[in-house]
């Protein structure tokens, strides 16, 4: 499998017509996994699969976010009646560890409209400024049946 992932790597190269130590290292890595795959039969492994789709669907959720703030952003710069409540609300979280609170975090503060400002001393609330919260309650729903619940199955 060496020698095969080492030729699958310079086949990678030399279509990407750059024979550089990064392009030889993601043909390699690329190579591996595609002969890692097809030395199962061509199937993934049963968590890996799940992990892919938790990842597909947290990304399609997280591009209509944006998508959907962007609009509410651009409507409120746009009209001359301002509708911006801007309030800071506080998320009790379900989520323990530090990679899923930091990506929490990030798609939270990647999000127009809103900003995470910090993280309790025991890790289980984080303070999020939002620019439109209608009430605290429906704006932790939105968080935590949003993205804390997709990161949480990402990781689970």
């Amino acid at each position: 499998m060496l020698l095969a992932s080492i030729l699958l790597a310079l086949a990678w190269a030399a279509l990407q017509g750059d024979f550089s130590l990064e392009s030889l290292v993601v043909g390699y890595v690329l190579g591996y996994l595609v002969l890692f795959v097809l030395g199962r039969g061509g199937v993934l492994p049963a968590r890996l699969t799940q992990k892919l789709w938790h990842a597909t669907a947290l990304g399609a959720f997280f591009v209509w976010e944006i998508l959907l703030a962007n609009i509410r952003v651009a409507r409120d710069v746009l009209t001359p009646s301002r509708t911006i409540s801007p309030a800071v609300v506080a998320v009790p979280l379900d989520i323990t560890t530090d990679g899923e609170i930091l990506l929490l975090s990030a798609l939270i503060n990647i999000t127009p409209g809103s900003v995470t400002i910090d993280l309790s001393d025991d890790r289980r609330t984080l303070y999020v400024h939002v620019m439109h919260m209608e009430t605290p309650e429906q704006t932790r729903h939105e968080i935590k049946h949003g993205f804390e619940r997709r990161v949480h199955r990402l990781f689970a």
